[in-house]
């Protein structure tokens, strides 16, 4: 399934960013290299060109907004821009055929995740990743046609478009991922260097039981795991107390907070046997790129290995560049890995009529 405006990750197109995103590609490297990957399409830039043609100027209402702009101006200015944008995106051949793709691949009913694959996100010097918006447990070909144009009109939120002040660019063009929701029993990242100290002879990953963007967005403590890359020894465990969980609603669309059963609380939320699965495709994904890399997965009920899905991965962009050096101290303390990665992978979840697994 793919045309110039709807590219399935398992097309060799795909691996262009400039037409899928940088998400999109990151995702198509993993198809490649055989990882479990959620089912999926992207709705490409040309979609997005496609779907703004003929527009009015949409940047038209920012000429004026500059660094020092105050906050409140800032807001409004963008507001107007998405306006424009979603005005001129939502009607058209265009998010129809984003509907026919998502009925065609994975049916009228299924939850899938909508997010934002900017071009340029997820590249080596990219560290605008998370800036846009993305949307978890969607169900039903008008509610992922209107998430598809949310996340085009992400490029104009205030915290994008200041960003891309600070940093020089433009709005440029934006792909859409569209894949299928993992159940998940547990959802977490990893990071294939200790983001405490830079150590690459480690994998260090943190997870939390159901879906993981309480943890991305560093709103919970998770369960912290720091492995040996070369003998696969769990170096060192931080098992934290994990009172609730983010699931998904019962009979419609959306995810809801629940409170995780007593037994449980304290329970490490990945086993030995998850945590080998995870550090083996971590050292693959990190060996093909050629560079430390951090991703997101989600272990699908009922766990074990064979349950583990990648749901993205991308370079690591703060200690990468630096010469590779072994830790001589401990391990780092804390969070850091949620740091980081809250920093690169803020999202934005939809709950009801308003996004890891």
């Amino acid at each position: 399934m793919s045309t110039p405006w709807i590219v399935g990750l398992d097309d060799p197109a795909a691996a262009d960013a400039a037409l899928v995103g940088g998400k999109g590609a990151g995702l198509r490297r993993l198809v490649a290299l055989d990882a479990r990957v959620p089912t999926g399409f992207v709705v490409s830039t040309s979609a997005f060109a496609a779907a703004t043609d003929g527009a009015d100027d949409l940047e038209a209402s920012l000429r004026d907004v500059g660094p020092d702009t105050p906050v409140d101006v800032l807001e409004q200015a963008a507001g107007r821009a998405r306006a424009a944008l979603l005005d001129a995106s939502r009607s058209g051949l265009v998010l129809e055929a984003v509907r026919e793709a998502y009925t065609a691949l994975v049916g009228p009913d299924t939850r899938v995740a909508v997010r934002s694959s900017a071009v340029g996100e997820d590249a080596a010097g990219a560290s605008f990743a998370g800036e846009h918006d993305t949307y978890l447990e969607i169900r039903g070909p008008d509610a992922v046609a209107d998430a598809v144009a949310r996340c085009w009109a992400s490029l104009y939120t205030a915290r994008a478009v200041s960003y891309r002040q600070r940093a020089g660019g433009d709005a440029g063009a934006m792909a859409v991922v569209v894949q299928e929701m993992v159940t998940a029993r547990a959802a977490g990242v990893f990071m294939t260097l200790n983001p405490a100290n830079g150590d690459r002879s480690t994998v260090v990953c943190e997870a939390v039981w159901g879906l993981g963007e309480p943890l991305v967005s560093g709103e919970v403590t998770p369960d912290r795991f720091v492995l040996d890359k070369i003998s696969g020894e769990i170096l060192r465990r931080e098992i934290a107390v994990k009172p609730t969980r983010m699931t998904r609603t019962d009979g419609r669309p959306g995810t809801v907070v629940v409170d995780v059963p007593p037994e449980d609380r304290d329970r490490p939320c990945l086993d030995d046997a998850e945590l080998a699965e995870l550090l083996a495709v971590a050292r693959r994904v990190e060996r093909d790129a050629g560079t430390p890399q951090d991703g997101e997965f989600a272990v699908a009920d009922p766990g074990g290995p064979s349950h583990i899905h990648l749901l993205q991965t991308r370079p690591e962009t703060v200690w990468s560049t630096r010469a590779p050096r072994s830790a001589t101290g401990g391990t780092g303390a804390g969070s850091a890995l949620s740091a980081v990665l809250a920093t690169l992978t803020r999202t934005t979840r939809q709950e009801g009529s308003d996004h890891g697994g």
